[in-house]
């Protein structure tokens, strides 16, 4: 039951699998209104009904389009003069920017607008960071082939192409030759992804992480850093993640002091942030993409099995503007993610295998192993994180060997359906 100090907090997403915030929302006592996007819930087949969601909401109000400026605006403030919003919680890349702006619009402490649109316009994002020299990755926004072979020329093969603005590394590609490009841009031309245009970057090398950071009064919240993998057959596709890295205390440090000062270059002001990062050879960390949002898919998730705590509850708290203290995450495990989807164009199976193996052969390090394949007669290759049709979670208190049991479990699964997929 909502307490009688409750405030009031309202989460604007299309995600089911943000019932874990809802929850920490309800049990800090405060009263919780969703608002849904129901267009966004059914490109991505998602039931939000079939959710466990509805016993941590109070209101619920479905928007056909919730990336529509002005119907969230009506909806927001409606809400807001029948119940005044305490605090926004937006998870999904396209609704940070509109919610920010509106939550500025009616005064309501939020990620300041401006600093968000530029985090996601990627061009942008790295201009800002150069002149603060933060990072100086070389880029350029290109018209097309010509454009994008003379910045090859000049930096040298491969290179990377992805679209000015987006995620979930969709329209995202390294280069390794003119011949690629020239098709790749080919291809790009006719595709929605690259509408706001193309981006062109030096290829970074290194080890891939992330930072997980949250800033709430000015004051820098070091939540996690996570190793990514990668893909090798397409290296800009995402195949999973450890939290937490298994790097050195000074490169954890390091990449943390670089996560910071390109979000406070950038002035986000207010949240949990994911900053990808290539930390190279020589220890320098340089940006990959800065996402003014918290971490996406089972992610929050692995946080807390590797026993960082409510990272849920900590988002709710930051967004109504409390005052957080908290010291560096004491992690006591290491919790992988492995995703993966058809390596290539191929019929999709007839039915999920029997998978009751996995739990029996791993028994606890085992948290989870979904595969849902989407409908239709063909799986497509898998190219962009939201072409995968299946996910293992797994966690163990020594860092290898929960990485191991992940990727067997994937390769084994693979063999039961018959098909490459990536990994």
């Amino acid at each position: 039951m909502t307490q009688p100090h409750a405030k009031h907090v309202v989460f604007v997403t299309w995600k089911a699998g943000n019932a874990p915030a809802f929850e920490a929302a309800k049990r800090l006592g405060h009263h919780v209104t969703l608002i849904r996007s129901l267009l966004m819930e059914q490109s991505q087949n998602i039931d939000f009904d079939s959710s466990p969601y509805a016993r941590y909401v109070d209101t619920v109000h479905v928007l056909k389009d919730a990336t529509d400026l002005d119907a969230l605006r009506t909806r927001v403030r409606a809400v807001h003069a029948e119940r005044p919003v305490d605090g926004f919680v937006a998870t999904v890349d396209a609704l940070v920017v509109p919610v920010a702006r509106i939550a500025e619009e009616i005064g309501v402490p939020f990620t300041d607008a401006a600093a968000a649109e530029t985090a996601k316009q990627k061009n942008r994002c790295r201009e800002v960071l150069a002149a603060a020299g933060v990072d100086r990755t070389r880029h350029a926004v290109v018209g097309g082939f010509e454009e994008a072979a003379a910045f090859a020329a000049a930096t040298g093969y491969p290179v990377v192409v992805k679209p000015a603005r987006g995620s979930g590394s969709e329209g995202a590609h390294v280069i390794a030759d003119e011949a690629q490009l020239r098709r790749v841009l080919g291809q790009a031309a006719d595709g929605r992804a690259y509408a706001a245009g193309i981006l062109v970057e030096e290829y970074l090398t290194g080890r891939f992480v992330s930072a997980e950071i949250g800033l709430a009064h000015g004051r820098f919240l070091r939540l996690a850093v996570s190793e990514r993998s990668t893909w090798h057959r397409h290296e800009a596709l995402e195949t999973g993640t450890t939290i937490p890295a298994g790097i050195p205390a000074e490169e954890h440090d390091r990449v943390m002091e670089f996560a910071e000062a390109a979000v406070g270059a950038l002035g986000l002001r207010l949240g949990i942030f994911h900053v990808e990062v290539m930390l190279a050879q020589d220890g320098t960390p340089r940006l990959i993409e800065l996402n003014p949002r918290i971490m996406g898919s089972c992610l929050p998730n692995l946080f807390r099995l590797a026993g960082g705590g409510d990272i849920f509850e900590l988002l709710v708290r930051i967004h109504l503007n409390e005052e957080i203290e908290r010291g560096p995450t004491a992690f006591t495990h290491h919790a992988t993610v492995r995703w993966f989807g058809a390596a290539d164009t191929t019929p999709t199976p007839g039915h999920v295998p029997d998978l009751g193996w996995a739990a029996a052969e791993y028994g606890d390090s085992l948290h989870s192993l979904t595969v849902r394949f989407p409908e239709g007669d063909v799986l497509l290759p898998c190219r962009g994180n939201l072409g995968n049709f299946g996910e293992v979670q797994v966690v163990h208190t020594d860092r290898a060997t929960s990485i191991r049991i992940a990727e067997e479990i994937v390769a084994r699964t693979a063999e039961q359906l018959g098909i490459e997929v990536t990994r």
